[in-house]
């Protein structure tokens, strides 16, 4: 059976999400684009408030939003606090007569959001606690307007925002901790009280962006979350442009939705090209928590400098930060917050054109210093954290024509020259005291305007590969290497046309042009299969806590998978054992990785390479193995306990760096192969 792949950075046949109409499926919702308004607005402030503001307490570390689920499960920190500060019989509810939010002013939140250079905000609208921010007739008298606030505060910050000219969004938890459906009776949860809410937000507010969460607890389909999306999408009243993140069931983080979100996970070890292509965000409180914990002291909180270098590392590499803060529950905002904002937004007044609207670039951020390109391709923006005396010597980086150099924040012209393949700025010492202590320097440096990612379409048959590259340049030439290993994919042979390749391998493709720097080149495996190729796999039932417990439990079903995916139908507490041999192709060390959500080990040849055990969420952990080429023996142990489940498998070698291992190297078998 013939099948086709489609592989681009900018995947050009996709039609705009505003001309067609999504069904209800995963295949047809994950179509639909990231809008573009998001990928170049880089920075958003999130907001944590609502009746878990009124006690604002968590042990240090810990989400003080999550007050409430601590006093149902017994956690003897919150229980301590609040039977001291509220009485043992003082229920949780009972916080929506001390939420009052008397000195809530919404134009003076965005007028703070503003300044902030943030472009979009998005609002807890109902968190886990079920109470609401907006007159939900589905939380009759558990909402802001029912309580002692009085007001509907989502509502309130929306039309402040708008005023402003922010993007206006929402949160909205789908599961709730004390619902009295939940999760007994999950069919009327959701057709009777979550997806009515659900859409009387949406049509209520119009929202910009929506922040899905809580989805966890279920998979996609008892939330009813592709339904959901496809009427979002074809008839609410939400812009056409409204953007969605991927927490739509325990099986889509980084699979599915819109925009891929990470949570205090910054530098992330996932970021690969399916993640820039739909975008992704990191959210984090300034602090460890996200709703305010009046436990967390000053120290507690990253400094300005800190924030605005994060913000500028995962600009780098293609993603948003959406920054919280947590109101007080009168509705002011910590001056501790409010300080750190006024300063990323001081630095951002400067040196924004080097942030909002950028690319990431060709040119790989190396060491402290990391780089963003403009949208006309035509500058390349490079951070520094310190300017060394002198001279800046950026390797392997060529200025072009005559403009000078300029340093955005002190709005300075300098002089600059190619020295054998790198950039070399000179930094005149009148100047040192002039560029000063700034967080982050930026340099906007004129470059040749870099090409644009080629775009491959991958007919594939069981014995081979029909190959056809395109450019969005008519006039670029385009190139190509193939092979098994890393010395024949360095050959590049010029493409003339469609051609067939009947082995496995990696392509590598990149556009080339006279006055353009070289596009990223793309590299693609052709998964060409025979019957030997595959790993076995044993499937397990049961709660464990780590590894060993699982292979001793009850084995339910033996099979063969293609390579290390893991059942996305299976909920909690499976696991499985995956078995077989990798191919190795050049003597020399290697590196291997699993990303896994819960534990996950590794062995090569008996050798436990990768110890990523036990209970706990998603993580990476790696280790490192010399090895011959040859076939190696590989085993790999993985289980779910409950919440969230994620696996993935990578490895690093001479010549190639991270990505995950091609099925064609994997066996199930080792009939006629020699080891």
């Amino acid at each position: 059976m013939k099948k086709k792949v489609i592989t681009s950075l900018l995947y050009i046949a996709f039609i705009s999400a505003t001309a067609k109409n999504f069904e209800p499926n995963w295949s047809s919702l994950d179509s639909r684009e990231t809008p573009q308004w998001f990928k170049d607005a880089k920075f958003g402030i999130f907001i944590h408030w609502g009746l878990y503001s009124v006690p604002a307490w968590g042990p240090k570390g810990s989400y003080a939003e999550w007050y409430l689920s601590g006093l149902n499960n017994g956690d003897t920190a919150r229980l301590r606090y609040h039977h001291d500060n509220y009485g043992k019989d003082f229920p949780y509810w009972k916080f929506i007569d001390l939420f009052k939010a008397e000195n809530y002013d919404p134009d003076k939140w965005a007028s703070i959001f503003k300044k902030s250079g943030a472009k979009y905000v998005v609002l807890t609208s109902k968190h886990h606690d079920g109470f609401c921010l907006w007159p939900s007739k589905e939380s009759k008298g558990y909402n802001s307007v029912s309580g002692s606030a009085g007001r509907d505060l989502l509502g309130e910050l929306n039309r402040s925002l708008k005023k402003v000219g922010l993007k206006s969004g929402l949160y909205y938890s789908l599961y709730e901790w004390e619902h009295p459906d939940y999760p007994e009776n999950i069919s009327d949860y959701v057709n009777k009280y979550m997806l009515p809410q659900f859409k009387d937000a949406v049509q209520r507010y119009k929202p910009d962006i929506i922040f899905s969460d809580g989805e966890w607890d279920r998979d996609s389909q008892e939330w009813k979350s592709e339904q959901f999306l496809a009427w979002l999408y074809n008839e609410s009243n939400a812009p056409k442009d409204v953007v969605v993140n991927d927490r739509w069931g325990g099986e889509t983080r980084f699979k599915h939705g819109g925009y891929f979100s990470t949570e205090y996970d910054p530098s992330s070890e996932q970021i690969n090209e399916e993640f820039i292509n739909r975008g992704w965000e990191e959210c984090r409180g300034m602090g460890k928590s996200f709703g305010f914990n009046r436990n967390e002291e000053p120290e507690d909180y990253s400094t300005s400098e800190e924030l605005i270098r994060m913000l500028v590392d995962i600009v780098s590499r293609g993603g948003n930060l959406l920054l919280n803060i947590g109101p007080r529950s009168d509705g002011t905002i910590p001056e501790i917050m409010i300080n750190r904002l006024n300063d990323i937004g001081l630095w951002l007044d400067k040196n924004g054109e080097a942030i909002f609207g950028t690319t990431i670039s060709p040119m790989a951020s190396s060491g402290k210093v990391r780089f963003t390109l403009s949208k006309n391709r035509r500058y390349l923006f490079a951070f520094v954290n310190q300017i060394p005396k002198g001279k800046l010597v950026l390797k392997g980086i060529s200025g072009s024509g005559n403009e000078q150099i300029i340093h955005l924040g002190k709005s300075r012209k300098l002089n600059w020259r190619n020295v054998r393949g790198d950039l070399v700025i000179d930094i005149p010492k009148k100047l040192y005291p002039v560029f000063g202590n700034d967080p982050v320097h930026v340099f906007k440096i004129p470059v040749l305007p870099y090409l644009s990612e080629p775009s491959v379409e991958i007919v594939l048959d069981s014995s081979y590969a029909d190959v056809t590259i395109v450019s969005e340049d008519r006039f670029s030439k385009l190139e190509y290497a193939f092979g098994n290993n890393t010395d024949q994919i360095k050959k590049y042979t010029r493409y003339d046309g469609p051609f067939r390749i009947n082995e496995p391998g990696i392509l590598n493709f990149r556009a080339t042009k006279e006055e353009r720097f070289p596009s990223k080149t793309v590299s693609v495996p052709i998964e060409i299969l025979n019957v030997q190729n595959g790993l076995y796999k044993k499937t397990y039932s049961g709660e464990w806590e780590n590894c060993d417990e699982m292979i001793k439990g009850e084995l339910v079903e033996e099979s063969t998978s293609k390579d290390f995916s893991i059942d996305e139908y299976r909920k909690n507490n499976f696991g499985h054992s995956f078995s077989g041999y990798l191919q190795i192709d050049k003597d020399g060390s290697y590196e291997f990785q699993t990303s896994s959500d819960d534990g996950s080990r590794l062995f090569i040849d008996g050798f436990p390479v990768v110890d990523n055990d036990g209970l706990h969420g998603r993580q990476v952990v790696k280790g490192e193995i010399p090895l011959e080429a040859g076939l190696h023996e590989i085993r790999l142990d993985y289980f779910e306990g409950g919440g969230q489940q994620s696996l993935e498998v990578k490895w690093k070698g001479p010549g190639f760096d991270w990505r995950t291992i091609p099925s064609f190297m994997l066996f199930k078998k080792i009939d006629h192969l020699e080891k």
